[in-house]
């Protein structure tokens, strides 16, 4: 990506024209074959190309005849295209702008992401290892100062690199600073839960300048942006979705199924009667439909499906 906004914004703005040009019933090959040009003559390029697709699919979801008009159907280049490239082109520059000061809302442009299921493991330039866990983005910001990673949703596993730029992390509520190898975030609702596997972390939240608490290999912590909280001894198997196993060891059954439920898209619940019965064992993620099925077995049971998205688990 482009360091300097307004070289961002201009790329992003050939970036909308050319895909309004694309959209156009006229458009042939000569002019695909100019827009391919024009994508193969720079990594920017590439880049803005990949933005404007990105929001192109966000506003898809905009509701109202707007959308509709603009996006749903375009019939030619004199009105839908272009007024497609223009609000491609007033919020691709809204994107160069703003940057990322939006946290969260920004996660589907983060640098790297995963969809509902999905896991995926990345090497940086530095030699640190991130896996990104089920429905989750990641950016970076790293420089000759810092090795900085924004956790925008979901969980992630750290492994760092030896460097001599410190290793941060930062989520809604605080910063976390590696002082060690190995470590597991999750960004969860109005506060993050860290757990620490190897060596230790630093966590200062963002509302509490000063105070910092140390977390320990074998320890987790859940902390807001104005409070701390208290150290915990780490739950057993916490990072093993990172190799696609759910370990439970005496999970009440509503909470197994609502970290299953992470893993597949659609609802899945149980009736209050049996949300209470505890488990054990490990469950495969990426076969969310096996693990349901050993759950049936191991418990006084049944699954009833109302459709293949909707499943609850009802007494046998």
């Amino acid at each position: 990506m482009p360091a300097d906004p307004r070289q961002q914004r201009a790329l992003l703005g050939e970036a909308a024209r050319w895909h309004a040009r694309l959209c156009a019933e006229d458009a042939g090959d000569s002019q695909h074959q100019a827009w391919q040009r024009w994508c193969a003559q720079s990594p920017g390029h590439r880049w803005a190309w990949q933005r404007v697709e990105a929001l192109q699919a966000q506003l898809r979801g905009v509701s109202g005849n707007l959308a509709y008009d603009t996006l749903s159907q375009p019939r030619g280049l004199p009105r839908r295209s272009l007024l497609k490239g223009a609000l491609l082109l007033a919020g691709s520059a809204a994107l160069a702008g703003g940057g990322y000061r939006y946290g969260r809302q920004a996660a589907w442009l983060a640098d790297y992401r995963t969809g509902i299921g999905e896991r995926r493991k990345v090497r940086l330039a530095d030699g640190s290892r991130l896996t990104l866990d089920t429905a989750s983005a990641v950016d970076l910001r790293f420089d000759a100062g810092q090795r900085l990673v924004l956790l925008r949703k979901g969980a992630v596993l750290i492994e760092t690199a030896h460097d001599s730029r410190p290793f941060l992390l930062d989520s809604a509520e605080g910063r976390l600073h590696a002082l060690g190898t190995r470590f597991c975030v999750r960004q969860e609702a109005g506060c993050t839960r860290l757990t620490v596997l190897q060596d230790a972390v630093a966590v200062q939240p963002f509302a509490l300048p000063g105070q910092q608490r140390i977390v320990q290999a074998g320890q987790q912590l859940r902390f807001g942006a104005a409070h701390l909280g208290q150290t915990e001894r780490a739950v057993a198997g916490a990072a093993s979705w990172a190799d696609g196993w759910l370990v439970a060891d005496a999970w009440r059954l509503d909470a197994l199924l609502a970290e299953l439920g992470r893993y597949r898209p659609g609802v899945l619940s149980c009736d209050p009667a049996v949300a209470g019965l505890r488990l054990s064992g490990a469950y495969p993620l990426d076969e969310p439909e096996q693990a349901l099925q050993a759950v049936a077995r191991a418990l006084p049971v049944r699954l009833r499906r109302f459709t293949d998205y909707w499943v609850r688990v009802l007494p046998a």
